[in-house]
């Protein structure tokens, strides 16, 4: 099964060329009357242009509400929504911890009686705050809030808290690295194993240069994943993370193709030498989507880089950014390659059906040491059919397969078939 997947993924992503708007990877978004104005009259689709705007990029990461309060004179625009997400699922093969999200590197082997399990979530389920001041002008403000049940004891965790002014954008949310508009459209709540996608503390400034060429550069808040040995241990982080990005858009700026990169700095303590040392990492990233005939399309991203383990979602936790060598007081990068194509096609305004491969790849330095179970590379596939019954309501089937695989030449594999309901407000 798991070389037919591949196959497949790989055959349907050759060629892509060109894009065009009537490819929905979610068709929930796509009726213009999708937001009702209430209290003052305003343009159904102009209210959900600007929400849509001032909302996160990722395909799976709502942030638009179905009503919303006008100012007078459309002066601001305020939604306050909710999405109720029920998931129910049946996993095979090796043992995935997460029902929420379906991680290749964080699979463990299966024990004997427990090579399938019947399961059930909610806790992706969110509300959030969207509000957009002085919109279609040069001082448009947005704001915006979001929160998940996904902290400990299904608590309430913050996944995004921004504001947005003149192309500035501060606050918690995904880093200028991360294209989200190039993330294949998925149930599951992680998506594609080797996509970038890094939520933390940031301050970006993005500008449009002209009528297909935009810009931006940033800063994210320090922040590293390292992992340590006998002669070096962490330190408090000093220098930001500098991200950056050029992207060409067509067809009113639903299609594009971006070249980004990040410089990764990173401090540790050389204990042999009682010293502070500075690491310098970085990467590259090349991402789009664009339409191949009719109403399929496509999205794809390759990020290649040292020291940018933890931007990556399969690498996150891990300790990959860098780890120590044999030579005391020593630390290097690890160098990582992540690989994602997806495909969309739109059989009804209705229904539609999103396919994905995804690969990541680590690279330990020479005399890395580090335990040989740490995670070398993972696949990740992923084929859904989504279908809206209306505004409010929609239903979805999807199956994930993951393999991973360790420096000691071990491999996993796991299965997913999950149905998810969704009830937006």
């Amino acid at each position: 099964m798991k070389k037919t997947l591949l196959t497949l993924s790989a055959a349907l992503t050759v060629g892509a060329t060109g894009f065009t708007a009537s490819a929905q990877r979610d068709n929930r978004l796509e009726d213009d009357n999708v937001v009702t104005p209430i209290v003052n009259q305003a343009n159904p689709k102009d209210v959900k242009d600007a929400l849509v705007k001032n909302a996160p990029t990722l395909p799976n990461d709502n942030g638009l509400p179905r009503f919303a309060i006008v100012g007078k004179d459309r002066a601001f625009y305020l939604g306050i929504g909710a999405q109720f997400l029920g998931e129910a699922m049946f996993d095979f093969g090796d043992n995935m911890p997460s029902a929420l999200n379906f991680t290749p590197s964080s699979m463990t082997p299966k024990t004997p009686g427990n090579g399938g399990a019947t399961r059930f979530a909610w806790q992706s389920s969110s509300f959030y705050l969207n509000f957009v001041a002085l919109p279609n002008t040069d001082n448009h403000i947005g704001i915006f809030f979001k929160a998940k049940f996904t902290g400990a004891n299904n608590g309430v965790k913050v996944s995004h808290f921004y504001g947005k002014y003149r192309g500035l954008t501060i606050g918690y949310t995904h880093s200028a690295f991360t294209d989200g508009n190039a993330m294949p459209m998925t149930i599951d709540n992680e998506g594609p194993n080797g996509s970038v996608s890094k939520s933390l503390f940031t301050a970006y400034w993005a500008q449009d240069f002209t009528k297909n060429f935009s810009g931006a550069i940033g800063i994210d808040a320090p922040d590293i994943d390292i992992t340590t040995g006998a002669t070096t241990s962490t330190v408090s982080q000093r220098i930001p993370s500098i991200p950056l990005y050029l992207q060409y858009a067509w067809n009113g700026g639903d299609s594009h193709v971006r070249l980004s990169g990040i410089y990764r700095p990173m401090q540790y303590r050389n204990i042999t030498d009682v010293k502070n040392s500075t690491l310098s990492g970085g990467g590259v990233q090349l991402s789009g989507t664009t339409h191949i005939v009719g109403g399929l399309s496509a999205q794809f991203d390759a990020t290649y880089g040292a020291g940018i383990g933890s931007y990556l979602q399969d690498d996150e936790g891990l300790g990959l950014d860098a780890v120590a060598t044999n030579v005391p007081g020593e630390m290097k990068a690890v160098k990582n390659l992540g690989l994602t194509a997806g495909l969309n096609y739109s059989f009804t305004p209705k229904l539609s059906g999103n396919i994905s491969y995804s690969h990541l790849t680590n690279w330990l330095p020479d005399q890395a040491s580090v335990s040989r179970d740490t995670y070398r590379y993972g696949d990740y596939v992923a084929a859904n059919l989504l279908y809206s019954f209306n505004k409010f309501i929609s239903a979805g089937i999807e199956y994930d397969y993951g393999h991973a695989k360790n420096f000691a030449g071990e491999g996993l594999h796991a299965n997913r078939i999950q149905a998810q309901l969704a009830v937006t407000f």
